[in-house]
């Protein structure tokens, strides 16, 4: 059965459907990394949930996906995001302080926010239909590239993606860049030893691999 997802995802990607799209404008989005106290685990879980409900009440537009990591340097920490927007989306969220106000009593006191980037996806470079999406996990891995070195990178993947589902985003503000994130579906946690980590071509200085599982109970889809 892993087998066959994985060949089913495969022809997903070689459908013309799939194809890269134009840059649109709606192509912003944000990640936070979210990291639980000791002891409050399951205390910020249950937090979230009830976070999300708060999201759900509002009426909010926006989805927003939450996974944890499973493989690499942030092993079981958590991280949320939200895709497709327009960058302008930003600065007109649904009621900003009663959200602050909800994630103050409901999160903050049983985690601590360590990231939150705004990155731009970079269709050019990207194959298939934009991720991420609710697969059960999720490959990502961050490439940190030397300074000057960012429009070579950029034009060296875009020859050679190929037709694989892939979704690269470049950090825009709020870490250390220049920094590109490719995403790639993952079907099963077996399915992600076989990915390897491609373009590794001059002006990387540095690659982290890492391995997402996907938490819908931690996740908001209007």
């Amino acid at each position: 059965m892993k087998a066959l997802a994985a060949a089913a995802l495969a022809l997903a990607c070689l459908s013309p459907a799939h194809a890269h799209a134009q840059q649109t404008g709606a192509s912003y989005a944000r990640m936070v990394v979210i990291v639980s106290r000791p002891g409050q685990a399951e205390a910020f879980e249950k937090g979230y949930e009830r976070h999300l409900q708060w999201h759900r009440g509002a009426q909010d537009p926006w989805t927003w996906y939450g996974w944890t990591f499973v493989l690499g340097n942030r092993i079981n920490r958590f991280m949320d995001g939200t895709f497709g927007h327009a960058a302008t989306d930003f600065d007109t969220p649904v009621q900003p302080a009663a959200d602050a106000a909800d994630n103050n009593v409901n999160v903050a006191p049983y985690a601590d926010f360590v990231s939150h980037g705004m990155y731009q996806r970079m269709d050019a470079m990207s194959a298939g239909e934009p991720l991420p999406d609710a697969s059960p996990f999720l490959a990502m891995t961050t490439y940190h590239i030397r300074p000057g070195q960012e429009a070579a990178f950029e034009r060296a993947v875009a020859r050679e993606h190929g037709t694989a589902c892939q979704t690269w985003y470049r950090l825009q503000a709020g870490g250390e860049a220049p920094q590109y994130v490719l995403l790639r579906a993952v079907p099963s946690f077996g399915a992600a030893a076989t990915l390897g980590t491609p373009y590794t071509q001059a002006g990387v200085d540095k690659v982290d691999n890492e391995l997402l599982r996907y938490r819908p109970n931690l996740s908001y889809r209007p």
